[in-house]
């Protein structure tokens, strides 16, 4: 489908304007880094708590509670409040690894891409939810474990994943801290001299795996770790299609030329949606749509 030319141009200053908030909000998570002290903050995105880092990701911190058997007040508070207020209009303007998947995806921009069925990806999505059940499910019963036996019988059992289960595997905890640390430590000498590099065990090959799964994934599906794999993403999803702010469509307006659907990061198909409110886990609010929609059909509204 050809573009439009006016369209176009505006979708090109909106990314623009994303990734540069992106930026602004990525700095603001790491004021620990410039000795700046911070309050600490629970925020609904891929992010892991690090050394520098004035806030965590609500999944994250939602484990590390289960597992100490605390009732994860803090973090449901942050999806429930943030995602039935803004839906997941942080996984498109504040999460790092979004960042990370939208830097990507400009440079690749001349790979071709591939947009899954609907049908797809409502079946990849569902990898995703399982992930999210289990971890939840894994870390309360780590957490009960821990409550009822030896500390040291259920610690050795489970090893690394003690703590907080799905980071050990999250390819955003080794993006954003096992490759940090591995520079700080001096650790990437291990690749190039022989008797170290053996030693490194197998949970950093699977971590490094997944990792180059996923960048592989975003080049050729757009945000394809956000759409289906994301644990964070999954609840927001289910939380923001009951959110108060919303993309609304015109149909006095609106032509159906499709352009909304083809620009869509996610691949939301809206125009099946009713007009009244864009009901989909998949939207982030990226606003791609009403950047490109030639006849301003597309709006940003409370519902």
């Amino acid at each position: 489908m050809a573009w439009h030319k006016k369209p176009k141009t505006n979708i090109t200053k909106l990314r623009i304007l994303r990734i540069f908030v992106q930026l602004i909000m990525f700095f603001l998570l790491n004021l620990g880094f410039f000795s700046i002290g911070a309050t600490w903050l629970v925020l609904p995105i891929n992010y892991p708590k690090s050394l520098y880092s004035s806030s965590e990701d609500a999944f994250f911190l939602l484990q590390r509670m289960l597992t100490d058997s605390i009732v994860p007040l803090i973090p449901l508070a942050s999806f429930f409040i943030i995602g039935s207020v803004f839906g997941r209009l942080f996984c498109a303007w504040g999460c790092p690894f979004g960042l990370f998947q939208d830097l990507i995806g400009v440079l690749t921009s001349r790979i071709k891409k591939y947009e899954p069925t609907s049908e797809t990806n409502n079946s990849l999505r569902q990898i995703g939810e399982f992930i999210t059940g289990a971890t939840i499910i894994v870390s309360t019963f780590i957490g009960i474990s821990l409550s009822l036996q030896n500390a040291s019988v259920v610690e050795n059992a489970f090893g690394i994943f003690i703590d907080q289960p799905w980071a050990v595997l999250s390819p955003s905890v080794f993006l954003f801290t096992v490759i940090p640390l591995l520079f700080w430590w001096g650790g990437i000498e291990n690749f190039f001299i022989w008797e170290k590099f053996v030693l490194i065990d197998l949970v950093f090959w699977i971590r490094l795996l997944i990792f180059i799964f996923a960048i592989i994934l975003v080049i050729y599906i757009p945000k394809g770790w956000c759409r289906w794999f994301c644990p964070a993403g999954i609840i927001m999803g289910q939380i923001g299609k009951h959110s108060i702010l919303g993309l609304g469509r015109n149909i006095s307006k609106c032509t159906h030329c499709g352009l909304c659907e083809d620009v869509c990061p996610m691949g939301v198909k809206i125009l099946s949606h009713k007009p009244e409110k864009i009901r989909s886990e998949l939207c982030t609010n990226c606003l791609d749509c009403m950047a490109v929609c030639p006849e301003n059909a597309l709006e940003l509204k409370f519902l």
